[in-house]
């Protein structure tokens, strides 16, 4: 049995070295690809014997290459990343597999191959390969339910991974079981659209992308209507599918400025505002591309975070950095498009804000958010002069039982 464990051992281990050797040699080929792309620069001209098309053609040609080139430089990183991360498969021993496989069972699924998981952030998981057995008068068993089932047997709280399916078949497939975060959180939004437009050019979202047990998304499209709904939309979703897909948000920010580098003029661009929650661990992360400020509220106290003052495609090479922050039990956080807070007769939008978050307490994310709204468009008489959105969430640590 022992030298068994070893031979799997010694497998895994040259099978994900042997990856982990591909994923580098096609990480070095884009990382030299880039350095060919990047490496010419751009010469001086007299002037005198050419067009100021050719010029330009030429000038556009380079900037093309050097953004190709940044963009294989990203893709190089995010393998390195993929290849340096690190797994451990642990086996469970004889008795605790029997009494799972047992369990299981009971409630028509097979089971076998169980291991834990070790990641390279620590977390652990369990593995396990299932298959539904069917049965008359019994529905199709889902991975929740395995998941119930597994809590109890192991006297931890576990929960199907986001990559599970959601049914279990009749063949055997692998389903990944985490432990349950430490905090659930509840959010709310509100908004207004400008007085002179039937459509806002704000769009938001709230998902779960790699790490992330929760992102909150918003984007100005910079202006008014249709047009700069559809640009903040295409931004929003295109940071979902970047995340979903298993890049960071600071990797995702950087592609997306690249992306749309060079093709408007500055004001004509589009914000990002990017805030991700780790629930396990009660830490928030902000990126912010010319967006507005954003509030953590702690009981009374209130912090405003800001970021960067360009929106995407104008702040060239320059990386975004994160602004990270720790939340606990009862906190909320607060995003908003800055036509939320300018264009106050004192000027003092942000300051506003800040007192008014204060003073409340005991509400839900979607009432606040409410209220947020209110306010500003008091303090402006009643007019609404540009889309206002506001995104709350709140965080609170699981009870047991819940």
């Amino acid at each position: 049995m022992k030298n068994n464990k070893l031979s799997d051992t010694v497998q895994s281990a040259y099978l994900l070295e042997y990856g982990r050797r591909k994923i580098r040699v096609c990480a070095d080929t884009f990382q030299n690809l880039a350095q060919i792309f990047g490496e010419e620069e751009q010469k001086e001209e007299d002037g005198s014997g050419q067009e100021r098309t050719v010029l330009f053609l030429k000038k556009s040609l380079v900037k093309e290459r050097q953004l190709f080139a940044g963009n294989l430089k990203e893709m190089a990183e995010m393998m390195n990343r993929a290849a340096e991360e690190t797994i451990r498969f642990i086996r469970l021993g004889s008795r605790r597999q029997k009494q799972l496989i047992r369990g299981l069972s009971g409630e028509g699924l097979n089971a076998r191959e169980i291991y834990l998981v070790q990641r390279g952030d620590g977390r652990m998981e369990l593995s396990v390969l299932l298959s539904a057995r069917p049965a008359r008068g019994r529905g199709s068993r889902t991975a929740d339910e395995a998941a119930d089932c597994l809590s109890v047997l192991l006297d931890m709280r576990l929960v199907s991974s986001k990559r599970n399916p959601f049914f279990i078949g009749a063949e055997p497939m692998c389903y990944f079981f985490e432990e349950e975060a430490e905090y659930v959180y509840l959010t709310g939004t509100a908004r207004a659209v400008k007085e002179t437009e039937t459509v806002s050019g704000d769009n938001f979202a709230f998902f779960e992308a790699g790490d992330a047990d929760l992102v909150l998304a918003l984007s100005d499209g910079m202006g008014s209507g249709e047009e700069a709904g559809r640009d903040s939309e295409a931004v929003v979703d295109m940071a979902e599918s970047m995340m979903g897909a298993g890049l960071d948000a600071q990797m995702t920010v950087r592609l997306m400025n690249s992306a749309m580098a060079g093709e408007r003029s500055g004001e004509g661009l589009p914000t990002l505002d990017l805030c991700c929650l780790d629930l396990y661990e009660g830490e928030c992360a902000f990126l912010k591309a010319g967006a507005a400020a954003s509030f953590i509220k702690r009981g009374s106290a209130v912090e405003k975070i800001t970021g960067t003052a360009l929106p995407l495609g104008a702040f060239g090479e320059a990386q975004v950095q994160p602004v990270k922050r720790s939340v606990s039990d009862g906190d909320y956080i607060v995003m908003m498009t800055d036509g939320m807070t300018e264009g106050w007769p004192n000027g003092d939008g942000e300051r506003q804000m800040e007192l008014l978050l204060s003073g409340m307490n005991g509400i839900s994310p979607a009432e606040m958010a409410g209220i947020l709204l209110r306010f500003a468009i008091e303090q402006r008489g009643g007019r609404i002069r540009d889309d206002m959105t506001v995104l709350c969430a709140g965080i609170w640590e699981k009870k047991d039982g819940e």
